[in-house]
């Protein structure tokens, strides 16, 4: 293609041959994808949450079409961090992979262990922790919340006990449900974090006016897609004036177009989540629309546009 451009970014921690990744959730281990492309040309294969226990999700009907994405109420199915150990990760290592390791729990001590062991056996090359799902049942805080990525006392103490449970680089994922983004994502910068994924889905619901029931058994979800790419592009933007840790940027990229706003607004990597579903190599054409875009506007390193919105 013409003079060469430097993809490679530095992710709080956690280098990677170019700034795309995957949506944690819309990619499972990466084994299925790989029959559509070598899944090793990702900047990093971010794996389906993982707990500590397997996870059979939400009763369905868990999934529905919007006419600008998706509704979904999976509620974190997951195979278990014992079979990702024994069966995933190794497959993944050996078709030369970076793992972003994303997990979730029930409290701080289990995120803890869950970021320890993916350590210990080598299973992963940062940790994301995800404090946003919208679709499972949460316990109130003592402020009200449902989420703990809603409260930045909870994000602080989670973060302080993922922290020092593992030396590899930490991403806290945040929630678009809050009043201010900044809050959350300052209480897990202080407490140690590397970076921030922004963001998780929108918490929505959808009703069958001819039956007068929830369309989803959860009865609330998550929405992504292109309708929220706006919001997430403008939450990343408010979240790159106030951190000095990077930005993991997601929600609703369908092209290097996409991408690129999120990269613009402040945004050092950004990630490809449902438009895989409908779209299985939409990744691998990000990846070469921002080479192309870079090779257009003449700039030698993808991180020069990072933040560089002009105003």
């Amino acid at each position: 293609m013409g003079t060469s451009v430097d993809l490679s970014i530095n992710l709080g921690g956690l280098k990677m041959k170019n700034p795309v990744t995957v949506g944690s959730g819309t990619f499972a281990y990466g084994q299925e994808y790989n029959s559509y492309f070598d899944v090793s040309r990702l900047g990093a294969v971010t794996t389906k949450s993982l707990s500590l226990q397997p996870r059979a999700g939400n009763n369905p009907p868990r999934l529905v079409e919007t006419p600008a994405g998706m509704l979904n109420a999976i509620g974190l199915q997951n195979v278990g961090i014992d079979v990702y150990l024994k069966e995933k990760a190794p497959w993944l290592r050996e078709h030369g992979c970076t793992i972003i390791g994303n997990i979730y729990g029930a409290s701080p001590e289990e995120y803890a262990e869950l970021a320890q062991r993916l350590e210990a056996e080598g299973a992963a090359d940062a940790i994301e922790a995800n404090l946003s799902c919208p679709n499972v049942h949460n316990a109130k805080t003592a402020r009200g919340c449902t989420l703990v990525a809603q409260d930045p006392e909870l994000v602080k103490a989670y973060t302080e006990a993922i922290r020092a449970a593992t030396k590899l680089p930490l991403f806290i994922k945040l929630s678009p449900n809050v009043i201010d983004i900044a809050e959350p994502a300052l209480a897990a910068e202080a407490a140690g974090a590397d970076a921030i994924s922004a963001i998780n889905t929108i918490t929505s619901m959808g009703i069958n006016p001819e039956t007068r029931k929830p369309i989803l058994s959860n009865i609330v979800g998550g929405l992504s897609g292109p309708a929220i790419r706006p919001v997430a592009v403008k939450l990343v933007w408010d979240l790159s004036k106030v951190l000095k840790i990077p930005v993991l940027g997601m929600g609703g990229i369908t092209n290097a177009s996409d991408a690129m706003q999120f990269i613009l607004a402040g945004a050092t990597g950004v990630a490809i989540g449902s438009y895989t579903f409908r779209h299985p190599t939409a990744a691998m054409e990000v990846i070469d629309g921002l080479e192309d875009y870079c090779q257009r506007h003449d700039v030698a390193k993808i991180t020069d546009l990072v933040g560089a919105m002009e105003v």
